[in-house]
């Protein structure tokens, strides 16, 4: 009797033990709910940094690609951005090869939407990005350069009703070879210390969980965010058509910091207020493999418009700590939230036009837009940049 009591107890005290843990899912890594009664109330911070940080990133990435791409294109009139023009030098562009430096500046746009995140809405934001940089070429072959960023996020987060905003200041150093006249490899790393702040909207719970009418509840997260990237570029020249193939790896880490969120009810019981909560810090990391084909034709000496297509399959993902299902107060099931690990999707198509252009022997400019699909998420943005040689 004594054994199966024992046994009893202890069987008691596991299934406790699993019921607290269960529990405790709910107030995982960066997820929350107010005290278990609406799922409704998932921060944001779950939901959209992959996709922020993994946007923000390459737009970092590919600002100085096309910066690269411009000074190690020596031979053509519209060497600039992604073009990959080896027309003999002539005119306009005589004597580019020997420009040693070049200061440049860059700024970006990326509208971000995502649908249906849970049966209260999906999110959507506005980035903007800005950058300043200078590179040196130690020789004909070897570019070395520096980027001071800055990115504001803007945006609104519909399943919580709430908002999000970011302002991020960093720095990406770079590294590019040529290796043949068609082929050259280029490295960049990059570092950004970005302030966030998140609200949200509390279930009115004497109405409902599903009720997104209660207080306000705003935080203030910080996190340092870093990537690293490694592309290599083939380049072929036919007639007036100049054809690019590329293939990158980019590597994204936003490690978000612990924080602290106020406002909003307690619960329809206590009717109390929330003044702090605090909220375990975690890591959002992305391992992408990306490809690009590009066209472009040269057609006045001096301006070169150009399609291109790409794609990018994304593998080892963070998967977000969250629980995949809810059960409301009456033990019900809310079928209508839905786990950010269902949504994610490894594989981003995406296309665009662009035009490369020289004003003079020195300055350079590039134009640039492009959509992005990947799953229920898409990705509008355009790009100009500003190059002076000398």
């Amino acid at each position: 009797m004594k054994f199966y009591k024992s046994r009893f107890a202890k069987a008691g005290i596991a299934l406790a033990w699993a019921t607290a843990i269960g529990c405790a899912q709910a107030y995982s890594e960066g997820s929350y709910y107010d005290d278990g009664t609406t799922a409704a109330s998932q921060n944001s911070t779950v939901v959209t940094e992959r996709r922020v940080a993994t946007v923000a990133s390459e737009s970092q990435a590919n600002m100085v690609l096309s910066q690269i791409s411009s000074r190690l294109d020596g031979h053509s009139a519209a060497s600039t951005g992604n073009s990959v023009s080896l027309l003999p030098q002539s005119g306009g562009n005589a004597g580019a090869m020997y420009h040693r430096g070049s200061i440049w500046m860059r700024a970006g746009y990326d509208n971000m939407k995502e649908d249906n995140t849970t049966r209260f809405g999906g999110w959507n934001a506005n980035l903007w990005s800005f950058a300043l940089g200078y590179d040196y070429k130690v020789n004909d072959k070897v570019l070395a350069g520096l980027a001071l960023t800055y990115s504001n996020l803007n945006g609104s987060t519909k399943f919580n009703n709430g908002s999000i905003r970011d302002n991020a200041y960093g720095l990406v150093p770079y590294v590019a070879f040529l290796v043949a006249p068609s082929f050259d490899i280029d490295l960049m790393g990059g570092y950004s210390r970005v302030n966030k702040s998140r609200d949200r909207s509390v279930a009115n719970l004497p109405t409902g969980p599903d009720d997104l009418s209660g207080p306000k509840a705003t935080s203030k997260p910080k996190s340092d965010r870093y990537f690293a990237a490694l592309f290599g570029n083939y380049k072929h020249h036919v007639n007036r058509w100049n054809l690019l193939a590329r293939l990158g790896y980019l590597y994204v880490t936003d490690r978000q910091k612990s924080f602290t969120e106020t406002g909003g009810n307690r619960s329809s019981v206590t009717g109390g207020r929330i003044t702090d909560r605090q909220v375990a810090g975690f890591s959002t990391n992305v391992n992408r493999i990306s490809h690009r084909l590009q066209a472009g034709y040269q057609a006045p000496n001096m301006v070169e418009p150009y399609i291109f297509l790409t794609y990018a399959h994304d593998f080892g993902a963070t998967k977000m700590k969250v629980t995949d299902t809810f059960r409301d107060t009456l033990g019900n099931v809310d079928s209508g939230y839905v786990s950010p690990n269902t949504r994610r999707s490894n594989h981003t198509y995406g296309g665009g036009l662009g035009l490369n252009a020289n004003i003079d022997t020195c300055w350079k400019t590039t134009m640039e837009a492009n959509y992005l699909q990947s799953k229920k998420f898409r990705n509008v943005g355009g790009m100009l940049r500003i190059a002076r040689t000398f």
